[in-house]
C-alpha cells in the first residue's frame, strides 16, 4: 500500500527541512510512503532542497495555490493522500494510524486531530478530529475549517469522485471539498494528533484571512445551506463540543483573543 503525502510551498525556509524529514522518519511496516513537492516558484532554494533530500519535485510557479494542490493529488501515486504545509510535521506514528482506521471499516476518508504548535515548536494545544456526527451541515455552521487538511486522507477514487478542490477558491477549498465529501459519506475518525500546524504569522491562511469569510458565504450558496433554519443551533452544538473537548486549544486561544483585543485598546488610546 502506497500513503501519499502532498506538500505544496512557495519560500518555505528552514521549515521546509524538518517537514520533509519528518515525513521521512515515517517508515510503517508494509506501507510505502511517498512525499511529493509542488513548488509555487521558490526562489530561497526550497525546490533545490527537497530534491537534494530524495523528494520528487514538481515546479509550478503559474499555478495558484489550490491549482497546485490538485496538481499534487493528481500525481501522486497512493491509495490514500493527504497533505502537509511547507512548515509542517508529521507526528510519529501518525501514518499507522491512518491506515489502521482506514481499514476499520472501509470508509474512503479518514481524519484526526492537530496539534498546534508556535514559531518556536512548542505546543500552543491540541485540537481534536471533530466528532463522528458531524454533517456537511453542522461542518459549514461555524465557518472555519473545522476538519484540518493536514490531518485528512481521502482515498485517491473518492478525490478524483468529487472532482478535487475547486479552484474558484483560494483559501477555503479544503473547506469546500470536506462539505462535498460529508454530503456523500461520514469520515473515519482518528483519536490522536496526526499533524503539527504551525502558527507563525506566515500562513496562508493567516495572511490572506480576509477572502475567508466571502468564499463561505459562497460556499454556503453552492451547498443549498444559504438559508439553513437550523444554523444556529448547529453553530452552538459545534461550539460546544469543541470547548469541552479541546480545553488547552481553547484556553490558548481566549489568550490570544485577550492579548489582541488589550493591543487594541492601547492603540485606540494612544
Amino acid at each position: 500500500m502506497i500513503i501519499s503525502i502532498v506538500t505544496t510551498v512557495l519560500n518555505g525556509g528552514d521549515d521546509l527541512r524538518a517537514c520533509i524529514e519528518s515525513v521521512k522518519a515515517a517508515t510503517p511496516c508494509g506501507v510505502l510512503v511517498e512525499h511529493l513537492i509542488v513548488d509555487g516558484g521558490s526562489t530561497d532554494g526550497s525546490a533545490e532542497l527537497a530534491a537534494a533530500l530524495g523528494v520528487r519535485v514538481l515546479r509550478e510557479p503559474k499555478v495558484g495555490l489550490t491549482g497546485r494542490m490538485n496538481i499534487g493529488y493528481r500525481a501522486a501515486k497512493g491509495e490514500l493522500i493527504g497533505i502537509l504545509g511547507a512548515d509542517d510535521v508529521l507526528l510519529p506514528g501518525a501514518v499507522e494510524a491512518v491506515v489502521k482506521a482506514y481499514r476499520r471499516r472501509g470508509r474512503r476518508w479518514v481524519v484526526g486531530g492537530i496539534r498546534w504548535i508556535a514559531a518556536d515548536g512548542h505546543s500552543l494545544g491540541v485540537l481534536r478530529a471533530p466528532p463522528r456526527w458531524m454533517t456537511a451541515a453542522a461542518h459549514v455552521a461555524l465557518d472555519w475549517n473545522v476538519i484540518s487538511p493536514l490531518a485528512t486522507y481521502m482515498n485517491r477514487d473518492f478525490f478524483s469522485q468529487l472532482g478535487g478542490f475547486d479552484e474558484r477558491y483560494d483559501v477555503a477549498a479544503d473547506f469546500e471539498l470536506f462539505a462535498r465529501a460529508l454530503q456523500q459519506e461520514p469520515f473515519e475518525r482518528v483519536a490522536r494528533p496526526l499533524a503539527c500546524w504551525r502558527r507563525d504569522g506566515r500562513n496562508y491562511s493567516v495572511v490572506h484571512g480576509d477572502l475567508a469569510a466571502p468564499e463561505v458565504r459562497a460556499i454556503r450558496r453552492s451547498l443549498g445551506l444559504a438559508d439553513d433554519p437550523g444554523r444556529p443551533l448547529r453553530r452552538f452544538a459545534m461550539r460546544v463540543w469543541f470547548n469541552l473537548r479541546n480545553p488547552g486549544w481553547c484556553g490558548h486561544k481566549m489568550v490570544e483573543r485577550t492579548r489582541l483585543r488589550v493591543g487594541m485598546a492601547w492603540q485606540a488610546r494612544a
